[in-house]
């Protein structure tokens, strides 16, 4: 395990990190209800971002939401990290827009053509492709890392 504080390594069963202090107690008794808190009142220094999921974040429904919506981003929305998840639903409206509506505007018919005559609308076609690969290879990331308890979650460590 990785100390959510500082980075270091954190050698299995050591009460302690070694390099900036923090107790493990702290760490398995973050609360995850209180970053909502902690932004609220700009403390933005209390809030550390780690892999052990608080008994107050549900694992599980991390997971479904990865697997389920984690495209759209679902999953940093549920995790309370808004930028990033903010990033994967403009994704991938841009992508729905340039990629799929045009092919469901000519019916996926044989014999059409998907690719435009355009330059500009050709540009955004293939630009959505790559956004949508790019997409696509994040999210089955975020499944493997949530499945293997490696996603980040931002928590606020209880006090000393």
């Amino acid at each position: 395990m990785r100390c959510p504080k500082c980075g270091a390594k954190i050698p299995h069963g050591s009460p302690i990190c070694f390099k900036c202090g923090t107790k493990m107690s702290q760490i398995q008794e973050a609360s995850f209800q209180a970053v909502k808190q902690a932004r609220a009142e700009y403390e933005h220094d209390k809030i550390v971002l780690t892999t052990h999921f608080p008994k107050d974040l549900s694992y599980k429904n991390t997971l479904l939401m990865c697997i389920f919506l984690g495209f759209f981003g679902g999953h940093y929305f549920y995790t309370k990290r808004y930028a990033i998840g903010i990033i994967y639903l403009v994704c991938s409206i841009f992508f729905i827009t340039f990629l799929l509506i045009p092919g469901i505007n000519t019916g996926f018919a044989p014999g059409t053509q998907l690719i435009y005559t355009d330059p500009v609308a050709n540009f955004f076609f293939v630009l959505a492709c790559i956004v949508g690969i790019l997409l696509f290879f994040f999210w089955v990331t975020d499944i493997f890392r949530v499945a293997t308890k490696r996603f980040k979650i931002p928590v606020v460590l209880k006090e000393n």
